[in-house]
């Protein structure tokens, strides 16, 4: 894993303009740069971090911040993951077979059952946030930035452990992440956790947020090999989402 790699993948996971040089040599592929996903959710979540502090010293309220926040971020983002959130729910609420449920997921309309857990996503995220900055502006700043780092490590897992679903794809086309780029993702994942949720929130509510956010990636992870065969860009994106919302909720216990 290197700073180019990093850079890889905040251009990857972001809208960001990631200069061409960082692709031009070096590049092994995006399952390669998976490693480095964790730690570009540190950069990702850098600027709401800093908002959620402006926001405190602006006397705005909780909710407001939080609100402003996370959809700050999925600007960020371009949504990329709450799209794959909403066409895997789509999918495997809509279909019969395995077969059905991937047409659905790849259709670029959104149903009922996308938009209902995008809204649940972004509801609980942005009720979580609120609560922790309601507790302080620091302590949801760390939290949010632990929040977007173990969901990329999340996603990760979730891609590696799982078969790809469909023969084409961007997930297909790109390969299962390698052992030590899975184990890189978790290690980052997992020393963020320790320098940023643990003051934030506290050793024990931080280890029983990991342990909701394995079992959850886990648990989808099992449900999509039943839905679909294993994943597709969309179940990953629809991990992350799941991860973060999961471990904002765990956090936002501390409160």
């Amino acid at each position: 894993m290197t700073p180019a790699s990093v850079m890889r993948a905040l251009g990857f996971l972001t809208r960001l303009p990631v200069p061409a040089r960082f692709f031009e040599a070096g590049d092994d592929g995006l399952s390669h740069d998976a490693g480095a996903f964790a730690l570009a959710g540190i950069l990702i979540a850098l600027p709401g971090a800093a908002l959620v502090l402006i926001g405190a010293i602006a006397g705005a309220p909780p909710l407001v911040t939080a609100t402003i926040t996370v959809f700050a971020t999925v600007v960020l983002t371009g949504a990329l993951h709450e799209d794959g959130l909403a066409d895997t729910a789509d999918g495997f609420g809509g279909g019969a077979t395995p077969e059905r449920r991937l047409e659905i997921m790849r259709d670029s309309a959104i149903g009922t059952y996308g938009v209902l857990a995008v809204v649940g996503s972004v509801l609980l995220q942005v009720s979580a946030l609120a609560a922790l900055a309601d507790t302080g502006a620091m302590q949801a700043a760390l939290a949010f930035i632990a929040a977007h780092t173990a969901s990329r490590a999340a996603m990760v897992w979730h891609w590696s452990k799982t078969s790809p679903a469909r023969s084409d794809g961007v997930a297909a086309g790109s390969g299962q992440p390698s052992t030590m780029a899975v184990n890189a993702g978790l290690i980052s994942a997992g020393i963020v956790l320790a320098l940023a949720a643990i003051l934030a929130t506290g050793l024990v509510v931080t280890v029983l947020a990991a342990i909701a956010v394995s079992a959850a990636t886990a648990g989808f992870s099992r449900l999509a090999r039943h839905a679909i065969g294993g994943h597709t860009g969309d179940t990953i994106g629809a991990s992350e989402q799941i991860a973060r919302a999961v471990m904002f909720v765990g956090l936002a216990m501390a409160g």
